[in-house]
Order: C-alpha cells, then structure tokens, then sequence
C-alpha cells in the first residue's frame, strides 16, 4: 500500500469506527474479563459452599455474559457455530438458574 492509499482509507474511516488494533485490544479484554469473572465465581462458590448457600445463581450470570457475546459475534459473523455455542451457553444459564430457583423455593 502506497501512502495516498493510506491517508485515503483513513479519511473514508467512520469516526467512530475501531481500527484493528482497538479491535484487538476490545477483544482481549473482554477475553480477560471474562477469566477475571470465572475466577470471582469460583471465590463465590466457595463462600456461598461454606455459608450453605445455593450457589447456581453465580454461575447463571457468567454463563449468561458468555453466551451474550457468543451471540453477538454470530449476529455480526453470521457463523453458525457462533449461534451454536451462544445457545448452548445461554441454555445452560437458564437451566442453572432454574436449579437456583428450585433451591431456593
């Protein structure tokens, strides 16, 4: 790519647009997030285990956020394995919440 190719899809860019290094770095983060939160759910579970609490509800949540983004990948890639893996976690978010539910009531 020449200079002027440069500069010209650099001014065609939408302002509010990411460029692949954003990109990238948005990605990894929400990667890292979600490490961040499967840990604090593990330090969850064993407080709620020791309290004698059911501890379900914690990992519904997580499982919700993981599958959020694997459907939002699939709405935008159009991948059917995206739209498989986002319902396989979203369907075990409600399952886990359901098991709360029954525990609790």
């Amino acid at each position: 790519m020449d200079r002027d190719e440069v500069l010209r899809r650099v001014q065609d860019k939408k302002p509010n647009q990411l460029d692949e290094m954003e990109e990238e770095i948005l990605n990894k983060g929400c990667r890292a997030g979600l490490v961040v939160g499967l840990a604090a759910c593990a330090f969850t579970m064993i407080a709620k285990i020791i309290a004698g609490v059911s501890y379900y509800d914690v990992y519904a949540v997580y499982c919700f956020m993981v599958g959020g983004q694997w459907l939002y990948k699939w709405a935008k890639l159009k991948k059917r394995s995206d739209l498989g893996l986002g319902l396989m976690w979203v369907g075990l978010a409600v399952g886990l919440f359901a098991g709360y539910l029954a525990e609790i009531f």
